[in-house]
């Protein structure tokens, strides 16, 4: 029976701190690495680990081409594409709007959204005209209620703040459009009932890239455990440094890596990196996050997203 250390080294978010601490992690022969936090320490950090083929598990970079980096590299949380895909079905198979009218908030992240759901869903026989490109801040928002009026849509994805949300709904309302308003994780946000009245965002749909089992009003019971147990052990440690009272998001993604890591040496009766990868890359478990397997990229296959809408002032699961 072999016991296993955990060794934590903080790279402060820095990729020249994290290429360092990479250098360091190799060294020491780690036999598997969980993190790094950011897409940027991430990217620094696979090709050190690559070299001597020590396995990556990411809880949380989402950049698409990172996997696409090394062969030692496996996410736990879906990528970039995989969550505006799953937006992409949603809206296909759920609503199959007849006039789909897409916007973005003039930001890097929304326009990049916006680009691909289209490609997306052009792809799936779903044609749209080219995306709006709105700044709040700077327009007339009844000027853009009013076009979008005149265009007549049945449904309007918008990736946007919850407050951009909260404003256009609003206008759009108060002139007379009907239309279903879609959006992201960053329009989910309870803050939006405080600027704007319900019946206004009434219907409001939000696709969130979190598992059913994770996401806002889950009963699973794993999951229910697993927050009370963190939180319990929390409330036990005597720590000035620690200020959380319960497991951030990623928590759950970290959890299952130790557990996936641990199964893969398992079955392979050795914990060496070159004699477990290969079990690694065929894994088949069930954890907190739903179930875990992975691509020939290291990515999750069929990674599920959490759909809520807005009824009675509240959101609600679809």
């Amino acid at each position: 029976m072999s016991r296993i250390a955990i060794v934590t080294k903080d790279d402060e978010g820095n990729p020249e701190i994290a290429f360092l601490v990479a250098q360091e992690m190799a060294s020491e022969e780690v036999a598997a690495v969980i993190g790094s936090t950011f897409d940027g320490t991430t990217k620094v950090s696979i090709h050190v680990y690559e070299e001597y083929g020590i396995p990556v598990i990411s809880p949380y970079a989402q950049k698409t081409e990172i996997s696409k980096m090394g062969n030692i590299f496996f996410r736990m949380v879906m990528n970039n594409e995989q969550k505006i895909e799953n937006i992409a079905d949603f809206i296909k198979n759920k609503i199959n709007p007849q006039k789909l009218i897409l916007i973005n908030n003039r930001e890097e992240y929304s326009i990049e959204l916006v680009d691909y759901l289209r490609e997306v869903l052009s792809n799936y026989g779903i044609e749209t005209q080219k995306p709006m490109s709105i700044k709040m801040s700077e327009e007339d928002v009844t000027v853009i209620a009013e076009n979008l009026l005149i265009e007549g849509p049945d449904t309007i994805f918008f990736c946007a703040r919850y407050n951009e949300l909260a404003s256009l709904m609003t206008k759009a309302r108060e002139i007379g459009l009907g239309s279903r308003f879609i959006t992201e994780t960053l329009g989910m946000d309870d803050k939006i009932f405080v600027l704007a009245d319900a019946q206004y965002v009434e219907g409001l749909i939000a696709i969130i890239p979190e598992p059913p089992s994770l996401a806002r009003y889950s009963q699973d019971p794993r999951a229910v455990n697993f927050w009370r147990d963190f939180s319990n052990y929390l409330s036990q440690m005597d720590d000035s440094d620690i200020s959380i009272d319960g497991p951030g998001l990623y928590a759950p993604y970290c959890y299952d890596s130790v557990f996936i890591i641990i199964e893969a040496m398992k079955r392979s009766n050795s914990i060496s990196p070159k004699d477990y990868i290969d079990e690694l890359k065929t894994t088949s478990y069930d954890g907190l996050v739903g179930h875990i397997e992975f691509d020939s990229n290291g990515d999750r296959v069929n990674p599920l997203s959490t759909v809520f809408i807005v009824k009675d002032g509240a959101w609600t699961r679809y």
